[in-house]
C-alpha cells in the first residue's frame, strides 16, 4: 500500500497548523450563525433554517472530495491548506452577495417553477464557503493522522469560540460588517498556516494574505448593503413618498428599523 508523498516544501518536518485550524473553524461556525441572521433580514426566518443543511452539505462534499483526491491534495499540504483558507476568504462574502441578488421569493415557491431553480442556485452558491473551510480540516486530518485528537480539539474549540463570538458581536456590529470580518479571517488563517507549518518563519509570504484581510475590512460599506425582499413590510413602507429610514439597531434577536 502506497502512502501519500511528503510535502515538497517539507524540509525539516511539517507541522499541523493548529491555530489556523482553530481560526478557520471559528470563522465557518460564525459564518453559519451569521447567515441565519442575514437571511432572516433579507428573506424570512423559514429560509434561514436551510443554512444548517448548507453547512452539512459543504462538509459532506469536502469529505468525498478529499477521499477521492487525497494523494494529490497531500502532495503539498501547506499549499492545499493555504489555497482553501484563501478561497474561504474570497467566497464567504461574495457568495452571499450573489445569492441575495437572485430573484427568489418564498411566497411564490408553490406556483412559480423558476423559484425552485433560484433556491437550488442559492444552495450551490452558499455551500461553497463551507466546502473550502471543511477542506482545511479534512486535509489536516488526512495529513496528520497520528495527531487527530489534538487537531479535533482545536477544531472544536474554534467552532465553540466562533458560535459564541458571533452572538456577542451581533450586539455590537451590524451583520454586514461581520460578513467582511469573517471573510478576512480566511486570509488570516492562510497567513498563520505559513508560520505554523514550517520550522522557519515565512512572514514575507504571509504578508499578501494579511494585506488581503485588511483590504476586505476596508471595502466600501455600500457594497455589503442588505437587500430585503420587496414583499417584506419595511420595503413596502419605504415605497410611500417621503418615507425614509431614521435609525436602525441590530442584535442577534432581530433588526429594528425606525422610519
Amino acid at each position: 500500500m502506497r502512502t501519500a508523498a511528503p510535502d515538497s516544501d517539507d524540509v525539516a518536518g511539517l507541522r499541523p497548523p493548529l491555530l489556523a485550524i482553530l481560526i478557520i473553524s471559528a470563522a465557518a461556525l460564525a459564518y453559519e450563525v451569521l447567515l441565519i441572521r442575514l437571511f432572516s433580514i433579507v428573506q424570512w426566518h423559514h429560509f434561514a433554517y436551510m443554512v444548517i443543511s448548507l453547512a452539512l452539505l459543504g462538509y459532506g462534499a469536502s469529505g468525498t472530495f478529499v477521499a477521492l483526491l487525497r494523494r494529490r491534495l497531500l502532495a503539498n499540504f501547506s499549499r492545499t491548506f493555504r489555497i482553501n483558507a484563501n478561497l474561504f476568504g474570497w467566497t464567504a462574502a461574495t457568495c452571499f452577495l450573489f445569492a441575495q441578488q437572485l430573484p427568489f421569493n418564498t411566497l411564490e415557491l408553490f406556483w412559480d417553477p423558476r423559484q425552485v431553480g433560484y433556491l437550488l442556485l442559492a444552495y450551490l452558491l452558499l455551500f461553497i464557503p463551507f466546502f473550502f473551510a471543511a477542506n482545511c480540516i479534512c486535509v489536516s486530518f488526512s495529513r496528520f493522522g497520528e495527531m487527530i485528537p489534538r487537531i479535533y480539539a482545536f477544531d472544536l474549540v474554534g467552532a465553540g469560540l466562533g458560535a459564541l463570538g458571533i452572538i456577542l458581536l451581533l450586539y455590537i456590529l451590524p451583520p454586514q460588517d461581520l460578513l467582511r470580518g469573517l471573510s478576512a479571517l480566511g486570509f488570516v488563517a492562510a497567513a498563520i498556516s505559513l508560520w505554523e507549518c514550517h520550522p522557519l518563519p515565512r512572514w514575507h509570504l504571509a504578508l499578501p494574505y494579511l494585506a488581503l484581510a485588511l483590504f476586505v475590512c476596508l471595502l466600501p460599506e455600500r457594497w455589503f448593503t442588505l437587500q430585503g425582499s420587496q414583499y417584506k413590510a419595511l420595503n413596502q413602507t419605504l415605497q410611500i413618498v417621503g418615507t425614509r429610514i431614521l435609525e436602525q439597531h441590530s442584535s442577534p434577536l432581530g433588526l429594528v428599523t425606525l422610519v
